[in-house]
């Protein structure tokens, strides 16, 4: 009877190495490209695990996760939600900073691109494209650069928002806007150079992307082990190559 117990246990070890481990991640829409190659970078070596990513809109998926919804990991387009997960008392380590986003103005048009901010005011743009700042923080910048540069009022009527910004980036893909205030990571290699422009970081608070592994992480090795893989030189080398900059 002992020898079966012994064999039963030692088939379930094996079954439980075989299958591998299982997390939650929800990541910020800005970094969907990115984590896509991320993860598959360290599923090369860790092929038995596996990692669920959830994109959208940091805002909505914090207000997700605060109503139950279980992220092992929680990587935000700023470092306003990881803060508010650790103030909460429902993370398991303190948040750290994964990557730093760049805002880009984009459009199908090229010669809209050439005249810069200035294009927003053009009688041919009826609609620009903007992330919702009450969803996402590539909102927010946006807000603050349209403020910075004395076209929050002029161009009001204009705006169109996306629940995230890949929804944003959609709205000008499709037509539905002329033009965007977009994340780079999206555009840099996926988009044709010269279809967008970089905005001047001086205009907007730099967009500390940030991540934090929650209290449903409690115990699990994997959780830890992908959160070391998302600031290791390996993936801040895919951050870069999407546009993003690193520290």
């Amino acid at each position: 009877m002992k020898k079966l117990l012994s064999t039963t246990l030692l088939v379930l070890s094996l079954g439980s190495n075989l299958l591998g481990d299982k997390i939650d991640v929800f990541v910020a829409s800005s970094a969907k490209l990115a984590m896509i190659e991320v993860t598959k970078e360290f599923k090369k070596i860790n092929p038995r695990d596996e990692i669920l990513l959830s994109f959208g809109g940091s805002g909505k998926a914090y207000a997700q996760f605060s109503n139950g919804f279980a992220y092992d990991i929680f990587m935000s387009a700023d470092s306003t939600y990881p803060a508010k997960i650790l103030a909460d008392g429902m993370a398991n380590t303190k948040p750290e900073i994964y990557a730093l986003g760049s805002v880009a103005l984009y459009s199908n048009n090229k010669e809209l691109i050439k005249l810069g901010m200035n294009a927003l005011k053009s009688d041919k743009v009826k609609h620009i494209s903007i992330a919702n700042p009450r969803l996402a923080p590539y909102g927010v910048a946006a807000m603050e650069i349209l403020t910075n540069y004395g076209l929050k009022d002029t161009v009001a009527s204009k705006i169109v928002m996306g629940d995230n910004i890949a929804q944003s980036v959609q709205f000008v893909d499709t037509g539905a806007a002329d033009i965007g205030l977009v994340a780079y990571s999206l555009l840099k290699e996926t988009q044709p150079k010269g279809e967008y422009l970089l905005i001047d970081k001086s205009k907007y608070a730099t967009l500390e992307q940030t991540f934090v592994l929650t209290k449903h992480a409690q115990g699990k090795p994997l959780a830890t082990k992908f959160g070391a893989f998302i600031v290791s030189k390996q993936a801040k080398a895919i951050f870069k190559e999407y546009g993003f900059d690193t520290k």
